[in-house]
C-alpha cells in the first residue's frame, strides 16, 4: 500500500465512523499508520507486528470484513475491532481498521436489529419496513426517513443507523445522506466523477453522491 495515499484514506474513513473511533492501517504483515481516539488508544505504532487475536489479523487471514470483540490480554484493554481487508489480485494487502471502546461497542450490539425503523410523526409512532425506505438525510442533528409518499422522523443519527440497517441495501452517499439502493430510479453524472440520484419518492428527490463515497458507490452497484 502507497504510504502517501494513507492520509487520504483515513479522512475519507473516519467521516464514517463517530469521533471515539480510533483507526489502524496495515500492509499484510504490519501496521503502517494509526490514528487514536480520545475514548480508546490502544498504543499502536507504525511498523508494530499485528498480533495474532485481533480484528486485523483475522480479517488478513480469512480475506473477509471482521467484527470481532477483542480482550484485554493484546493491548491491555478490551476493544470491539471491525476490519476491512484492502484486496488486490485476490490477496489481502493491507487492512483497515475501526478500533471501538468497549462501552461504544456494547451500546451497538443493544442497537434494534428488526426489520423496520420506527419513525416519528406528529403524535404517532410508526414501524416503517426496511424496503419502504427511500433514503435517510441528517440535516441540523435531526434524521429524517423518506418513503415514497411520507416523511418520518427518526431518533438514531448515521453513524447508529450505519449499524442498525442491511448493508446490503443501504449505502452511504454522502456525510448527510443513507439511499436504499432498491429505490434509486436513475443515475447522472456530476461534476469531479461524483453523481446525483434520482429517488422514487414522490417529489423524485436529487441526492447527491459525494467524492468520498462515489468510487465505493460504483463499485458496489457496480458501474
Amino acid at each position: 500500500m502507497e504510504q502517501t495515499s494513507v492520509p487520504l484514506l483515513i479522512e475519507a474513513i473516519s467521516k464514517a465512523f463517530p469521533e471515539e473511533v480510533s483507526i489502524a492501517v496495515a500492509d499484510d504483515t504490519r501496521f503502517i499508520y494509526y490514528h487514536p481516539s480520545q475514548k480508546i488508544d490502544l498504543k499502536i505504532k507504525p511498523g508494530d507486528d499485528i498480533p495474532e487475536g485481533t480484528a486485523t489479523h483475522r480479517a488478513l487471514q480469512i480475506r473477509q470484513k471482521v467484527s470481532l470483540h477483542v480482550k484485554s490480554q493484546i493491548y491491555g484493554v478490551p476493544y470491539f475491532g471491525l476490519s476491512i481487508p484492502l484486496l488486490s489480485g485476490g490477496s489481502a494487502a493491507g487492512c483497515v481498521t475501526a478500533i471501538f471502546p468497549q462501552t461504544a461497542a456494547e451500546e451497538r450490539a443493544r442497537l434494534p436489529k428488526h426489520q423496520f425503523l420506527i419513525g416519528r410523526r406528529e403524535d404517532r409512532w410508526i414501524p416503517i419496513p426496511h424496503q419502504q425506505i427511500c433514503f435517510i438525510q441528517s440535516d441540523g442533528g435531526k434524521t429524517t426517513l423518506y418513503t415514497e409518499k411520507d416523511v418520518y422522523l427518526n431518533k438514531y443519527n448515521l453513524a447508529e443507523l450505519q449499524n442498525i440497517l442491511p448493508q446490503d441495501q443501504f449505502v452511504r452517499c454522502h456525510r448527510s445522506f443513507f439511499v436504499n439502493v432498491n429505490a434509486i430510479e436513475e443515475i447522472h453524472p456530476h461534476f469531479h466523477s461524483t453523481f446525483v440520484l434520482v429517488m422514487r419518492d414522490k417529489h423524485r428527490s436529487r441526492i447527491p453522491v459525494s467524492q468520498t463515497y462515489a468510487s465505493s458507490f460504483r463499485q458496489l452497484l457496480g458501474f
